[in-house]
């Protein structure tokens, strides 16, 4: 299965809400409308801004940043850290929420002024500086894997995994960044020790799995897919990677059936569509495959492999001109994408 590792980072960090701020604000108050927000900023701005007003303030810049209300969370910040500029959690707690914000430009130079106050502010074998650390080097790792910065942020994550091996967010995000750039057995090793971390997240247990797979792992990858789908059997990822490993080792009933359950989850699934019509077609039911290759090529419509599998299911059924009809799609896909005439048919 295809992942793009780069989106997925972006989920990583706005799910997380686990800034350094959020970890020692008071209990939540009511939400405040966008007025009383603005209200807040110009108060903070302001000459008579007191230590109580700012501690106030990040408060409700942490309540902001539950809620994701991004843009308002980094505005705030941002007139915080103006007041503050070397508070650890209103840097990290403004790069996170410019980043949050769709400003991933913005963020990079902000979260990298957080990890060198984090890493300033060290102690050898304090647990809690080293944490800090590694939330700050994590959230850098993250905003420069999404800048395109792969090196460098491979460099940030190793590091915070280094500094605190028991932080599941920087094993988790090394082992995504580890498998964007094709190493797959360090991925599997980083995503194993978050799955120590956390055994029952299910997004480890698709990562491995995934990761395992494209290492070569099959009977452990086949365990993990199973271990998922017996956690979250609502959720169709397990499915879909069980049922696409099973097919390719040839198990095509007990595949067909992964996938049919994925798809009774997420009816417009892709990959689930075209893969269980090429598992009908190679068991002999084309004409039950043609649906969903259909499908396929509805949801995809400028990808040639559904309709490949149509052209060789009509075939199979002696429908001459409706095969032939689809070659000629797969032919047209294939001239648009090279930009040349006479790209020929895959053979069968």
């Amino acid at each position: 299965m295809k992942l793009t590792a780069r989106i997925l980072f972006s989920l990583t960090i706005a799910a997380a809400a686990h800034s350094l701020c959020l970890a020692q604000q008071t209990p939540q108050s009511n939400s405040l409308s966008p007025g009383e927000v603005v209200q807040v900023i110009t108060e903070i701005k302001g000459a008579s801004a007191n230590e109580k007003t700012l501690s106030q303030a990040v408060a409700l810049g942490g309540n902001l940043l539950r809620e994701r209300r991004y843009p308002e969370a980094a505005e705030l910040f941002s007139a915080l850290a103006v007041k503050m500029p070397n508070n650890i959690d209103v840097i990290y707690a403004q790069a996170l929420a410019v980043f949050n914000g769709g400003r991933a430009r913005e963020a990079e130079p902000i979260a990298e002024r957080a990890v060198n106050l984090t890493r300033a502010a060290m102690i050898a074998n304090n647990a809690e500086a080293m944490r800090r650390a590694a939330d700050s080097l994590v959230l850098l790792g993250v905003i420069l894997a999404v800048n395109g910065h792969d090196e460098r942020s491979l460099k940030a994550l190793q590091e915070a995994a280094r500094i605190a091996p028991r932080h599941f967010d920087a094993q988790f995000s090394l082992g995504r960044q580890l498998f964007g750039m094709g190493d797959d057995n360090g991925a599997v090793k980083a995503f194993q020790t978050a799955k120590i971390l956390q055994p029952n997240n299910a997004q480890v247990l698709f990562f491995l799995a995934t990761a395992l797979e494209r290492a070569g792992e099959i009977q452990p990858a086949l365990a993990t897919y199973r271990e998922l789908t017996a956690l979250r059997p609502e959720a169709y990822e397990g499915h879909l990677g069980l049922g696409t490993l099973l097919l390719k080792r040839s198990e095509l009933d007990e595949g067909r059936k992964e996938l049919e359950r994925a798809l009774e989850i997420s009816p417009n699934l892709y990959e689930a569509q075209v893969a269980l019509g090429r598992a009908l077609i190679i068991g002999g039911r084309p004409g039950d495959a043609i649906p969903h290759l259909q499908r396929a090529a509805e949801l995809a419509p400028n990808n040639p492999e559904p309709h490949y599998q149509l052209s060789l299911a009509y075939r199979r059924l002696g429908r001459r001109q409706d095969a032939a009809d689809e070659a000629a799609i797969v032919k047209r896909i294939h001239e648009s994408r090279r930009g040349t005439k006479g790209a020929s048919l895959p053979a069968s």
